[in-house]
């Protein structure tokens, strides 16, 4: 799990109940799952194959990379092509020996590109912005259920889509931080 019950512990400084533990976990499961799915990929580190068409410069999809381990190119004498640069801070990489020329489009070519990319643990200021989004969730949820004497299920479930609405932008701009 790339966030922890310590985790949140530690930076709110909170101590939890049993009755409580339960739900802050669950809580930062779903957030950590709700990024996943903006962005459309896992955190946690995982290796990924992909195709691209033969480009100069091929920006790869899932961030942050850690590593390209391999870059085959369909039609190359050489199957395994080797000469491509990677920056360790960039999410691209560039073709060396990439040739542009009307030979190049008769055939089709299609580069594949297998690397690793996702979080081995999330830094820290990825974690201090989960945990916040998990606290001000729980701070609104008790402060909402607190307005309720007797209540419909209609009343807290409409709350609660509402209180949801107000936090996907926050979610949207991590997503966007991490996608960079």
């Amino acid at each position: 799990m790339l966030i922890t019950i310590e985790d949140y512990k530690k930076i709110t400084g909170k101590t939890l109940a049993d009755e409580e533990l339960a739900k802050v976990e669950t809580l930062l499961m779903a957030v950590v799952g709700h990024i996943e799915n903006i962005l459309g990929y896992e955190l946690e580190e995982h290796e990924i194959v992909e195709f691209y068409p033969y480009m100069k410069n091929i920006y790869l999809n899932h961030r942050p990379v850690i590593k390209v381990t391999n870059v085959f190119i369909s039609g190359e004498s050489d199957k395994e092509m080797r000469n491509f640069r990677y920056g360790k801070s960039s999410n691209f990489i560039t073709l060396i020996k990439y040739r542009e020329c009307p030979c190049c489009y008769r055939q089709e070519k299609e580069v594949e590109i297998t690397y690793t990319a996702g979080y081995k643990e999330l830094p820290d200021w990825l974690k201090f912005e989960i945990v916040g989004l998990v606290d001000d969730f729980i701070n609104s949820f008790d402060e909402e259920i607190s307005k309720y004497t007797s209540y419909k299920i209609d009343d807290i479930a409409y709350s609660m889509r509402d209180m949801l609405t107000t936090r996907n932008d926050k979610l949207n701009n991590i997503a966007r931080l991490i996608y960079g």
